[in-house]
């Protein structure tokens, strides 16, 4: 064992550069649309369905690898820098084999578009657009393990750096191949993806340069993520598993929506690939909410700190349930504006604003459930977020969904009642299971400490 000489994750830098972050991970998709919006219902139906489709390898490889962000810190806070180290090779390591089975993944899920039922006009565009964005994944899942090692060492700024160069570059790819400018050819949705693709290759060898300038990176030479991953694969499997299963539940439940939206006339498809693209936007403030408090939490208990975990975790609840209370107010006053930049056509606006009030009410429960599990697994506890997420999601939110878009004839507006109250199930299975864990580890640390004096 060694002793950590990194200085202490502080809080609040540590929660505005993840929320940063992670708006800025989203803001790519909000470029892609609204850079295709002239390009028709067909295009914009075909950039958010194949991005959905992403979204389900994307979550399943960063829920795996989440359990970094207790290990990780939580060994710097507890002195043991050389076991950070290793588990930072490990996380590179298995970022690069879940890329791998991720890529052919997205391919045969694309290919299998016919068989879902999906409207022939989006099969053909969404399996090209899907082989494209393939390529984006690699960068995506090594980003959040250079994040955790970039935070744990004092440098939460690198990430929002790179990821607000990455936008600027996103949008002049765009520009440059969509609709064909500087002398490029107009490459449509296709170079919409490409421009994706490259913005993500360049943040995260930005990231890997700002590590190696301004500290040492640890080595990354074959042999020793091979040995990295033998010691502590498991160790971050164990964790990373039931928080990829809870994660998976839920964004199972968005692509599943995704799926049978599809099969809709494409006004309705197009309308919930916007709506979407809106809902996961504002969605990254909480979900970097979540990552801090997971962060700050796991470090906190490695000194040893239980007290202050337990009031950095009710902190960051209170900010998510603040800042829900501004999303929801924002999308019910300014639902018309919002979609109207993603398109001019009147039908798939009209159902847009519709999808988008839905929106506003399930801000509550969809802030609070991700900022929950992130409290949970900053206290080492993944276990049972699968289970809730199963209850809540498919259990009851799905079922709803499914009576009122298809029997009652609501179609995609049906869809996603049965999304919003699916998050607010889960929320409250969450809330009980976060409040009963952080009593028995107050009663635990009480407890040690009295017989320590």
């Amino acid at each position: 064992m060694t002793n950590s000489t990194l200085p202490t994750p502080r809080y609040w830098p540590v929660v505005f550069h993840s929320v940063a972050t992670f708006l800025g991970q989203s803001l790519m998709q909000v470029v892609d649309l609204v850079f295709c919006r002239d390009l028709g219902s067909v295009a914009s139906a075909t950039i958010g369905t194949g991005t959905a489709f992403l979204a389900w390898f994307i979550i399943l490889g960063i829920g795996l690898l989440s359990s970094l962000e207790f290990l990780i810190p939580h060994a710097y806070g507890s002195g043991q820098s050389e076991k950070a180290e290793d588990l930072f090779r490990a996380g590179m390591g298995l970022s690069l084999l879940a890329s791998l089975l991720s890529m052919v993944g997205l391919s045969v899920v694309a290919r299998l578009a016919p068989a879902y039922g999906m409207n022939p006009d989006l099969t053909g565009p969404i399996q090209q657009f899907c082989n494209l964005l393939a390529w984006s994944i690699p960068p995506i899942l090594m980003t959040p393990v250079m994040r955790i090692e970039l935070q744990c060492r004092g440098l939460p700024h690198t990430s929002t750096e790179a990821l607000l160069i990455g936008n600027l570059l996103n949008i002049l790819l765009n520009w440059l191949w969509v609709n064909g400018h500087g002398g490029f050819s107009a490459m449509g949705i296709q170079g919409s993806a490409w421009a994706n693709v490259g913005s993500r290759w360049f943040i995260i060898l930005f990231l890997f340069w700002s590590l190696s300038k301004k500290t040492s990176i640890p080595s990354l030479a074959i042999e020793r993520v091979f040995n990295s991953l033998k010691l502590h694969a498991r160790e971050v499997l164990g964790l990373g598993f039931p928080a990829a299963l809870h994660m998976m539940f839920e964004v199972g439940a968005f692509i599943l929506v995704g799926l049978l939206a599809s099969r809709l006339d494409a006004h309705q498809n197009a309308a919930h690939a916007i709506a979407i693209s809106l809902a996961s936007f504002v969605f990254m403030i909480p979900a970097g909410l979540s990552s801090a408090a997971a962060l700050t939490m796991s470090h906190s208990l490695g000194l040893g700190q239980a007290e202050e975990a337990i009031r950095r975790g009710r902190h960051t609840l209170l900010l998510g349930l603040t800042y829900a209370s501004f999303g929801s107010i924002l999308f019910f006053l300014l639902r018309e504006p919002l979609v109207s930049l993603y398109t001019t056509d009147e039908s798939t606006r009209r159902i847009g604003m519709q999808l988008i009030l839905i929106a506003g009410f399930f801000q509550f429960g969809d802030a609070l459930q991700v900022i929950l599990a992130g409290c949970l697994r900053g206290l080492g506890e993944t276990k049972t977020q699968a289970v809730m997420n199963a209850i809540g999601h498919w259990g009851l939110g799905i079922p709803l969904g499914l009576y009122l878009g298809i029997w009652k004839g609501l179609g995609v507006e049906g869809f996603w009642i049965g999304l919003c109250l699916g998050l607010f199930s889960v929320a409250a299975l969450l809330l009980h299971r976060y409040l009963a864990f952080a009593a028995r580890l107050k009663a635990v640390n009480s407890s040690s400490f009295q017989s320590s004096a």
